[in-house]
């Protein structure tokens, strides 16, 4: 367990706090406020890259970068500048991360995912992320582009890019292992009321996998797949309450991965 993860898990509710009320922080009075002084300010903008590294492990947009500012009132300058970065990430970084509104539901999986990192700092978070998916496709993820095919990722299955089969239209080819593994993340309960699936003849609990955003949009991964009784799987695809019913799964799924991925560690 580092120093900077226990001053991260102080800074994250004042972050998410001015986050929800629409106000920004600078790195002198984010040091005050987790009992340091203004002087602190460059052992805080360590801090609040590991807040950014556990945002992007429960892949939610940078949430510390656009909060916490520094003394000009600007978003750090220094931050996705590197030689080895793409032309264009830290832009889309940028203007994700501001775009986005940022839910409970983010809040708490950032905070499970810093948990997994308590014995990281900033840096060594990253690299520890670059192991879980090239670090390439990952600023690309972050900044709303399109992603790159890769075949090394662990604890990743599946595509952005489904395969389709030609019949009478066009089908979307699906990755049996996702929803495998996605019917072991529910264990049995449905991941959206959380109700046990009915019992089966071979004794597993019936569940429905559902994709969250459509075939043609929405990628074949955990992260964009629920386990949900049919009943709801029903309404999700023809009740009047589909954009609702949507939002909601996002958020379920976010946290269900954030805490699979705990688990796992």
């Amino acid at each position: 367990m580092t120093k900077q993860y226990e001053t991260a898990r102080q800074l994250l509710p004042v972050v998410v706090s001015a986050a929800a009320s629409h106000q920004f922080l600078t790195y002198q009075t984010a040091a005050e406020s987790v009992g340091r002084p203004r002087n602190h300010a460059r052992a805080i903008a360590q801090v609040c890259n590991l807040l950014d590294a556990a945002a992007a492990l429960a892949e939610v947009p940078l949430l510390a970068l656009v909060t916490v500012l520094d003394t000009n009132n600007k978003i750090n300058p220094n931050a996705w500048t590197a030689d080895f970065i793409e032309p264009g990430i830290r832009e889309g970084i940028i203007k994700r991360s501001l775009g986005h509104t940022f839910t409970n539901a983010d809040f708490e999986a950032i905070a499970l995912a810093l948990e997994q990192l308590k014995d990281k700092s900033g840096e060594s978070a990253w690299k520890h992320l670059g192991v879980l998916m090239p670090s390439a496709e990952r600023r690309r993820r972050l900044a709303g582009m399109e992603s790159v095919a890769y075949d090394d990722a662990i604890d990743d299955l599946g595509t952005d890019d489904p395969a389709y089969t030609s019949y009478s239209g066009i089908r979307y080819a699906r990755d049996p292992q996702v929803r495998e593994a996605v019917r072991r993340r529910a264990a049995g309960k449905c991941e959206f009321c959380g109700k046990l699936g009915f019992k089966c003849a071979n004794g597993a609990r019936y569940l429905e996998c559902h994709h969250i955003l459509a075939a043609n949009d929405g990628a074949d991964r955990m992260t964009n797949v629920i386990a949900i009784c049919p009943g709801e799987h029903r309404e999700v695809h023809f009740g009047e309450r589909r954009d609702e019913l949507e939002a909601e799964m996002i958020a379920k799924v976010k946290v269900a991965e954030a805490r699979r991925l705990r688990a796992s560690i």
